[in-house]
């Protein structure tokens, strides 16, 4: 948990990508709120990786 929730600067992105959970291979024995925190840690980390993406990108221009 603390790979996936702490700073972009404290943790690599694949480390943060394989501290996901697993997606559950039947989708509908997966429990509400175990979707609901994937979801969200996916969206966590998927706007760092965008703004890690964006800041590189201007650095380099």
């Amino acid at each position: 948990m603390e790979a996936l929730l702490g700073s972009a600067g404290d943790v690599s992105f694949v480390d943060r990508l394989m501290a996901l959970p697993p997606p559950s291979l039947e989708p509908e024995l997966s429990d509400e709120w175990t979707r609901a925190v994937t979801m969200r840690l996916e969206a966590v980390l998927a706007r760092n990786m965008r703004t890690h993406i964006d800041t590189d990108g201007r650095a380099a221009a």
